[in-house]
Formats: structure tokens, C-alpha cells, sequence
């Protein structure tokens, strides 16, 4: 997690065929807010809970829709966080 920056994660989308946009950056923003504070990868229901707290209003559909080929997976190695054991 240490060595992650925007350059890293930007590098990581283009070979997952991700086009990053503000939702993407808001969701990778708060899955790493989420694990340094918690120092656990989150969940999908714990990262929309998260979510709202910061003010940022997306649904598991608008998650899936912005990574199709799995959410915890691809938003999991953009963010630059281990993946979440519960996640398949």
C-alpha cells in the first residue's frame, strides 16, 4: 500500500481495460481511507456504507456497472489493496 500513487493505479486500469473516472477515483479514494483506517480491505455492503458517510451515493449496481468484470477484484488491485477474502 505503501508505494501506491495515481500513476500506479492509472497503470493498473489501462492494462484491466478500465477507463478511470471520478466515480473510479472516488470509490479508490475510499477503499484506501477505509483500509488505513480499518486495515482491512472492505467488503462491497462495508465500502457503500463508507460511502455515504463521506457523502458519496452509489449503489452495488453503479459498483458493478463501473468495474463489470468483478468489483472487489479489479477496484481491489486499482486501489492497490490486498483483495478481500470474502469477495469470488
Amino acid at each position: 500500500m505503501k508505494k501506491w500513487n495515481k500513476k500506479f493505479a492509472q497503470s493498473i486500469a489501462n492494462k484491466l481495460k478500465i477507463n478511470l473516472n471520478t466515480n473510479h477515483w472516488n470509490i479508490i479514494f475510499c477503499m484506501r481511507d477505509f483500509y488505513k483506517k480499518y486495515n482491512i480491505t472492505p467488503s462491497t455492503r462495508m465500502l457503500l456504507t463508507y460511502m455515504k458517510k463521506k457523502n458519496i451515493f452509489l449503489t452495488s449496481q453503479d459498483l458493478f456497472i463501473l468495474f463489470p468484470k468483478g468489483f472487489m477484484k479489479y477496484a481491489s488491485q486499482i486501489s492497490g489493496l490486498p483483495a478481500n477474502s470474502n469477495c469470488f
